[in-house]
Parts: structure tokens; sequence; C-alpha cells
């Protein structure tokens, strides 16, 4: 049974869309399933990591911060762009 899934594009630290990630947690399983580009350097990576809310995964070829924040978290900022 699934516990958590998403599929998200990301920023790069110029505000760019570049990257994307894709995390699936089944309710089973203590980690979660996790591909992602990253959006500053473009690496490509699958792997299995330690689940956690908000999740937050470093690129492991730039060391880059990727954050995915709550989905309300991210509808409130786009209100306050519009």
């Amino acid at each position: 049974m699934i516990e958590y899934v998403t599929n998200r594009l990301l920023e790069n630290s110029k505000g760019e869309i570049k990257g994307k990630i894709k995390i699936l947690k089944l309710k089973e399983e203590k980690l979660a399933k996790v591909e992602y580009v990253c959006p500053e350097c473009l690496h490509e990576e699958k792997l299995d990591c330690e689940w956690k809310k908000p999740f937050s995964i470093r690129c492991s070829k730039c060391n880059f911060l990727i954050k995915v924040p709550s989905l309300r978290a991210e509808i409130k900022k786009m209100r306050k762009i519009k």
C-alpha cells in the first residue's frame, strides 16, 4: 500500500525549473524510492533513502540541497506570485 507519492519539478538556485523528482514511499517499507534530476548540475540518480517529512536530499554530484516542500506550502507560494 502506498503511503506517499509525488512527481515534482524542481527549481535551481536561479529560480529556473531545470530538475525533477519522483518519490514513492510504501507503508511496509522504511525507505523511500527516489529518482531525481538535480536542477543545478542535471545529474540523474535513482536511490532508496530514509523517509522524512518535509523531504530533502543532497545531490551526490554537486551537493545541492533538493527540498520537496509540502503541497500546501507550494500552493501558498503560487498564490503570492499571482
